[in-house]
């Protein structure tokens, strides 16, 4: 190979590489609209008015949809447009019933495996949510919180599917967290709920572990149904 040849090679690499960080960077601002109620379920998204608004190229942000809708977060209709997902009752009970089979696993794993730096990265975790003031921060506090828990399982194929199911989840725990925001302190709550859950894992009982588990997200089955389920959104 030529030098001019190598330098070719060199260029188209650091070309795709610099458009996939693009990418990547515009999927996750356009996601974080989503989690945060920005840009609200049904909102219609199009390639160049989006391009326009992040200041970037089409390119971007096409490769950004397309990772969204993977992702569970944005719908491509039969005739091409893209809007923002609408979650159904039936969306909620799923998530629900597939985050609690992963995080009763990770939770019951956490507890065998997990080393000290672990738990202190948690309580670190707790200790920034006791500071925070922004709702929208505290649903990231509180993902990230569980991300942790499930770093800590040591189950390469376990986190891989919380991967697939991780930006769902987030935006099922958003919305849940601003409506019952409206009647209730969930700062505290969560606060109180993550607690417990760091107690559990310490205590190395894996029984226990995920026991606590159940009992920090049975209350969002709660919730979902006298909201969502019952006298709530189709």
């Amino acid at each position: 190979m030529t030098i001019t040849q190598s330098n070719k090679r060199q260029t188209e690499f650091a070309s795709t590489h610099s458009r996939l960080t693009l990418a990547d960077h515009v999927a996750e601002r356009i996601r974080n609209e989503i989690i945060s109620g920005v840009l609200s379920p049904g909102t219609m998204l199009a390639e160049i008015p989006t391009a326009q608004r992040l200041e970037v190229s089409r390119v971007p942000v096409r490769e950004a949809f397309r990772e969204l809708e993977h992702d569970g977060l944005l719908v491509f209709e039969a005739n091409g447009r893209c809007r923002v997902r609408t979650l159904t009752a039936r969306d909620f009970d799923e998530i629900f019933n597939v985050r609690l089979m992963l995080e009763t696993e990770s939770f019951r794993l956490a507890a065998l495996n997990h080393s000290e730096p672990d738990l202190k990265a948690l309580r670190n975790n707790i200790r920034q949510m006791e500071r925070v003031r922004s709702l929208n921060r505290m649903t990231i506090l509180d993902i990230e919180f569980h991300d942790q828990i499930m770093e800590m399982s040591r189950q390469s194929r376990l986190i891989h599917l919380w991967g697939v199911m991780r930006s769902q989840i987030q935006l099922f725990t958003a919305i849940l967290q601003r409506e019952i925001s409206a009647i209730k302190n969930i700062r505290d709550i969560s606060i109180e709920a993550h607690k417990k859950c760091l107690r559990g894992i310490e205590s190395r009982d894996p029984n226990l572990a995920r026991q606590c588990a159940i009992d920090h997200l049975e209350p969002w089955s709660g919730w979902l149904k006298s909201t969502r389920l019952e006298g709530g959104e189709a």
